[in-house]
């Protein structure tokens, strides 16, 4: 388990083929994201992963998004050859989280977002 800012904690599991990362806390802001997105990408080039299931339980997120700023600075931590499945558990608005989509996949990254683990999970096991 990792701690970071502001309380919330990161747990990885290895499942079938993919890695499963749990972030939650009662907050979110652009430090706790980059926190753990950070703390993922470092066990993702250790273990060698091709496929990224992240399981987010973040509370309201605090200050303003900016989602080319957040989308550039987790691509430069090194997803680009990582099939990143991504859900937010208490989506605030699901158009936030499409934008986020869409400038990962203009910039090359497999990745999606979705309602659900298991939907999630299917779209990693069909990729």
């Amino acid at each position: 388990m990792y701690l970071l800012p502001g309380n919330a904690q990161l747990v990885l599991e290895d499942r079938n083929n993919y890695l499963y990362a749990e972030v939650t806390g009662p907050d979110d802001s652009f430090e706790i994201s980059m926190a753990y997105w950070t703390a993922i990408a470092e066990q993702c080039h250790l273990r060698g992963t091709k496929r990224l299931l992240v399981l987010e339980r973040l509370g309201q997120y605090e200050g303003e998004r900016n989602m080319t700023l957040m989308i550039d600075s987790i691509i430069a931590l090194g997803f680009e050859h990582i099939r990143v499945a991504y859900v937010d558990a208490f989506v605030e608005d699901l158009a936030i989280a499409e934008q986020g989509e869409i400038l990962a996949m203009e910039r090359g990254i497999a990745g999606r977002v979705f309602g659900s683990v298991q939907e999630a999970e299917r779209w990693l096991r069909l990729g």
